[in-house]
């Protein structure tokens, strides 16, 4: 899902700059409309997914919340860097390499708060996406007030997702996502 978001927010804002540079389309134009439309709803139901926990789907927020729920078996306990250690131990690297990762392994540390926090972060910086979401992408609301998503404040999200994605998935594999 996430490498969904990111190849789509890449092709979008070539597209971005293609529109921006032609002179020729005006800006009220049904393709660029069209474009930015699908762009902004097709992006916010992918963050939805990878955001949301609603206890039938995996998310991130549920990865946070399972961390939370089992942060003294998993984290605290040591499990994790144990593990994480053997790995290196296990591994073919030089022994100068295998004790520079293990050092590191003893310098990365998380806290149950900053956990917490990290998920309340989260959901704040999406909360509008969900407003979006439920009054005009998944159900239309009689009600509703008319919610403006700008495209940069939606590439802000996509970016502040990449690097907390990526700062737990070193956290919990040791490794760095490409």
């Amino acid at each position: 899902e996430v490498l969904d978001i990111n190849e789509r927010k890449y092709v979008f804002e070539k597209e971005r700059e293609i529109v921006k540079n032609n002179s020729k389309l005006q800006d009220n134009n049904i393709f660029i409309t069209y474009l930015f439309k699908n762009y902004a709803e097709a992006q916010v139901l992918a963050i939805s997914r990878v955001v949301e926990d609603d206890g039938r789907t995996g998310s991130f927020v549920a990865l946070l919340n399972d961390m939370l729920t089992n942060f003294d078996e998993i984290i605290k306990s040591g499990m994790l860097k144990q593990k994480h250690v053997a790995d290196i131990d296990k591994s073919e690297l030089d022994e100068m390499l295998k004790e520079h990762f293990k050092n590191e392994q003893e310098n990365r540390q998380v806290s149950w708060e900053k956990i917490n926090s990290d998920k309340f972060d989260l959901l704040k910086a999406t909360a509008k996406l969900k407003l979006f979401r439920d009054k005009w992408v998944a159900h239309i609301d009689q009600k509703r007030k008319h919610v403006v998503i700008d495209y940069d404040e939606l590439n802000k999200i996509v970016n502040f997702l990449n690097t907390t994605i990526q700062e737990y998935y070193t956290l919990l594999t040791n490794s760095s996502m490409a």
